[in-house]
């Protein structure tokens, strides 16, 4: 079959001579000029035009002159689903994850964060201000505010493996723990955050089947995939934090009354979720005040030592004029030593609906967590 040679130059002066079959399309012409630039970066993609005519994937390149150049140019994707899509391959990620470093004093425990919020991330790949309806940028600066219904992504899930390279691990990892600061004035609204395992994480074979626990529901409804939704109500006597989704259980009082946003002078609470590729988890709430401290076991399989489950903020049922303030992510990666001891937090869960107040071991202590998450919102007075 006879062949085509065609020149094809960016604006910037590069330049690559492609040699293809007259029977191909623009779209090998494509990939070839992506493949000798060395890649895109994520959420960007490559036109091509000859002649102020813009070349289509299916066009023919037989119907492209040998004489004329091509002009390839980059340029950024707009559309937001698209970009929330790409959100997890964002260099700002990868980064953030290969400068991790093991925890002082811990041959086990890497410690990364605070991460940069989601709308940072979607203004890098996009090149500008992402404006999303119903999360904002917070009064201070890595803070976010969420008034929606739906939920909206915090964080996507994230490939581990440059966080293993960082500290020199060829295993994957045994455990890992989400730390995400929250409250709202937005009172018997169960809110928080949901988990969602990334699609790469498969169940084992003798895994059990889980019962599904379901308040309202709202949260778990995401195109199949497994979710945990973790809610609790600041203002109310108790807390009365659940965990939706299977595994999950019921409101359950966390022995104190954690203060609503305003009562708490605009202070977070930090929830804290350990989840182990067994599939024995926990959750923690560290309240405002010193010595608020609660934590539960639950199962889920939601993570397989590879693959960061993804966060999303959440508030039923919404609520514009009293949001939910999130702060900073941040995350302990847990290796086989000084891994959170499920064993022992799965042998002690409670029969009946009561806290279970102890410290695991290894990793860094859950007050300094929750005072690193707190200070953002410490920094000056929030109006």
């Amino acid at each position: 079959m006879a062949s085509m040679q065609l020149k094809v130059c960016t604006p910037g002066g590069e330049q690559f001579e492609i040699q293809l079959a007259a029977g191909d399309t623009v779209r090998q012409l494509r990939e070839a000029v992506e493949n000798q630039k060395g890649g895109l970066e994520p959420a960007t993609c490559l036109k091509l035009l000859q002649g102020g005519r813009v070349l289509l994937d299916d066009l023919g390149i037989s119907e492209l002159s040998e004489e004329a150049l091509v002009m390839a140019v980059v340029t950024r994707e707009t559309r937001l689903d698209i970009l929330l899509h790409a959100s997890s391959h964002c260099s700002l990620y990868k980064d953030l994850l290969g400068t991790a470093s093991r925890e002082e004093g811990s041959r086990s425990t890497a410690v990364m964060g605070p991460f940069p919020t989601i709308l940072k991330v979607l203004e890098e790949l996009r090149g500008e201000a992402v404006d999303m309806e119903h999360l904002k940028p917070g009064a201070m600066e890595g803070s976010l505010e969420f008034s929606g219904r739906n939920g909206d992504l915090l964080l996507p899930s994230l490939d581990a493996e440059p966080l293993r390279a960082a500290v020199g691990s060829s295993e994957p990892l045994e455990a890992i723990t989400l730390s995400v600061a929250v409250n709202s004035d937005a009172y018997n609204q169960g809110l928080g955050i949901v988990i969602e395992a990334s699609p790469l994480v498969c169940l084992p074979a003798d895994f059990p089947e889980l019962k599904v626990y379901t308040y309202n529901g709202y949260g778990l409804q995401n195109e199949g995939r497994r979710r945990n939704a973790l809610k609790f109500h600041p203002g109310m006597m108790g807390g009365q934090l659940r965990m939706e989704g299977a595994g999950g259980f019921h409101n359950s009082s966390v022995g104190f009354t954690p203060k609503s946003w305003s009562e708490s002078g605009k202070k977070p609470h930090t929830l804290e979720v350990t989840l182990r590729t067994n599939g024995n988890n926990t959750v923690r709430l560290l309240g405002s005040e010193p010595g608020q401290e609660w934590e539960r076991p639950w199962q889920n399989m939601l993570f397989d030592g590879l693959h960061v489950p993804a966060i999303y903020a959440w508030l039923d049922l919404g609520s514009r004029s009293r949001p939910l303030h999130v702060g900073p992510i941040m995350i302990q990666g847990h290796f086989a030593q000084g891994t959170p001891d499920s064993d022992h937090v799965v042998r002690s869960a409670p029969a009946r609906d009561h806290v279970v107040q102890s410290t695991p071991a290894g990793g860094v202590s859950a007050h300094k967590r929750h005072k690193d998450l707190s200070s953002i919102f410490e920094c000056c007075p929030i109006a």
